[in-house]
């Protein structure tokens, strides 16, 4: 049974590596007013099968280890049994949706990452080996954002499930500049804010991890791979992102208290990120101001349509009360309130909080209350804690705030994914289960 628990920490290193392609089998396109629609498309993801690989191998390794130890299943009653509610709510909802398709999707997701989180809180796979599957994903993503952001193209790949972005057509995330469109950088998820969500966490993680290892050579590394994925963050031009990591590694500062070499690590990569961010805002002022002050005709344009888009959820949130549109269905609400918008239009709103009211109405509105409140209660002595457990509650709240200014952590599957990785992260209890899984 050893053997069968590396295997799961294993696949769980490998679907954190592989959490930001988008590769995916549609089995039924959707479409608006003859136009491809993301989000009604039904789609089977590759992550999808490697989680499932995951959660057959726990069944099968539960089932031996829980009939063997009553007391593990007796410390999980809780769990399960909440749990065992949100999903019969969730099935309420989705009997009662628009479009149950959509809905029992959304299902399948949100049950899958549960999934994921009482598997990594159970097995406890090794941080270290978590922080690094997070880092070199980033690192990834971040050479082929800078490739982006030079060759001004996103390539499309199916089989990376990337869609070819151009900065001169209509509805492609650029900053405009004395009428210049220049792309912002992609890597391979569906939108630049996605990738800068994820690389400000994976620079989080890389501070942690730097104050973890013993190794030089391994911290020299560590220090590259920091510089490389924040010049990825910045060619994104995300605000929230950029703006977010440059807050918390400022909180990070204030909590690390009076551990002195933690301390250190933290004003090193402080200092490397002034440098990196001052020369990049050199070499591009334009791209910089632009979306700093945001002016230009795009910039106050997105502004406008964000407010727009606040109005419209309060519509949604009105009709659907109590129980909400349904999940998922928040876009179909919106087209039946808005039928002549063309499909690019009707999207969610950029704001998981006020979405996750207008799906699930009053439950989700519990959720988003117990969720920020246990999460900010462990603020109260988070100075006494280690780095690592510093750290992993650091990114924990860096995603809520995020998550504050854009949509894609319910709307997204790898959205979903990396929510509920963050959350089993800073749950993490390092000590085992029992005497007999120690290793």
């Amino acid at each position: 049974m050893l053997n069968l628990k590396k295997i799961i920490h294993y696949l769980i290193y490998a679907l954190i590596f592989l959490i930001p392609w988008q590769t995916r089998w549609i089995y039924q396109p959707g479409f608006l007013n003859n136009q491809k629609w993301e989000y009604a498309n039904l789609s089977l993801y590759f992550t999808q099968i490697i989680l499932g690989l995951i959660i057959l191998f726990s069944l099968g390794y539960l089932t031996f280890f829980l009939t063997k130890n009553k007391k593990a299943l007796k410390k999980n009653r809780i769990a399960a049994g909440t749990a065992l509610v949100l999903v019969l709510y969730l099935v309420l909802t989705c009997f009662l949706s628009t479009e149950p398709g959509l809905a029992w999707q959304k299902f399948n997701w949100l049950i899958m990452a549960v999934a994921l989180i009482l598997v990594i809180l159970f097995f406890k796979p090794k941080t270290n080996k978590i922080f690094w599957s997070l880092i070199l994903a980033a690192s990834l993503q971040s050479v082929l954002a800078i490739q982006q952001f030079i060759e001004q193209k996103v390539l499309a790949n199916k089989w990376l499930g990337m869609a070819g972005q151009l900065p001169e057509k209509l509805g492609t995330p650029v900053v405009e500049t004395n009428g210049i469109r220049w792309l912002r950088s992609f890597g391979s998820f569906p939108h630049p804010n996605m990738l800068a969500g994820f690389l400000a966490i994976g620079l989080l993680l890389t501070i942690a991890l730097y104050s973890l290892v013993k190794s030089q050579k391994q911290q020299k590394i560590l220090r590259l791979l920091f510089v490389i994925n924040f010049i990825g963050l910045l060619t994104t031009l995300s605000r929230a992102g950029i703006y977010g990591f440059l807050l918390f590694i400022i909180l990070l500062g204030f909590l690390a208290g009076k551990k002195k070499t933690f301390s250190k690590n933290i004003s090193k990569f402080a200092l490397i990120t002034l440098f990196i961010f001052v020369i990049f805002s050199v070499s591009f002022p334009q791209l910089i101001f632009t979306r700093a002050l945001s002016q230009g005709r795009i910039e106050q344009q997105s502004n406008s349509t964000r407010i727009e888009q606040f109005k419209e959820s309060a519509e949604i949130i009105k009709k659907s009360f109590p129980l909400g549109a349904g999940p998922a269905n928040y876009v179909v609400e919106l087209q039946k309130l808005y039928p002549q918008k063309p499909a690019w239009q009707i999207q969610p709103v950029h704001n998981t909080y006020i979405l996750l009211l207008a799906e699930l109405g009053l439950f989700g509105l519990a959720v988003i209350i117990i969720l920020l409140f246990f999460s900010l209660c462990q603020l109260k002595n988070i100075r006494q804690k280690n780095p690592k457990q510093i750290i992993a509650l650091t990114a924990w709240l860096l995603l809520l705030v995020l998550a504050g200014f854009d949509h894609y952590f319910w709307s997204f599957w790898s959205g979903i994914l990396l929510t509920a990785f963050l959350f089993a992260l800073w749950r993490l209890d390092p000590t085992p289960l029992t005497n007999n899984h120690t290793k």
